[in-house]
């Protein structure tokens, strides 16, 4: 797993417990070739349930050094309706993003450790 991805899954992690109404995060990728560049952003699609509709938004954030995050990051939160019309392509993500993988939501023993330290 490269530094990038282990900071993609803390980052993931951390809003996980943060915001209870997330469901799923997913990876956005840009292609291979993009995703190597050392100053390319982890690029998140978190689906919850707790947000409002407001299409797909990119926010930009720098490294989380804090929290073990040391690159930027680019968060587009979505609506479970939203996540299903950017499946049906009815919404779109920039041009060339791609969802990636999903990053599992931990499990709770290691959220209430996590939170204890």
């Amino acid at each position: 797993m490269s530094e990038k991805d282990d900071d993609a899954r803390k980052l993931a992690e951390a809003h996980y417990q943060i915001e209870s109404g997330i469901t799923q995060i997913f990876r956005i990728t840009g292609g291979a070739d993009v995703e190597l560049k050392i100053d390319e952003p982890i690029k998140l699609l978190e689906i919850n349930e707790s947000t409002f509709p407001s299409g797909i938004m990119p926010l930009h954030f720098g490294p989380a050094p804090d929290i073990g995050v040391n690159f930027p990051s680019v968060i587009v939160e979505v609506t479970p309706l939203e996540y299903e019309q950017i499946r049906a392509k009815a919404l779109t993500l920039p041009s060339g993003w791609q969802i990636g993988p999903s990053i599992p939501k931990p499990p709770v023993a290691k959220q209430i450790a996590t939170s204890a330290t």
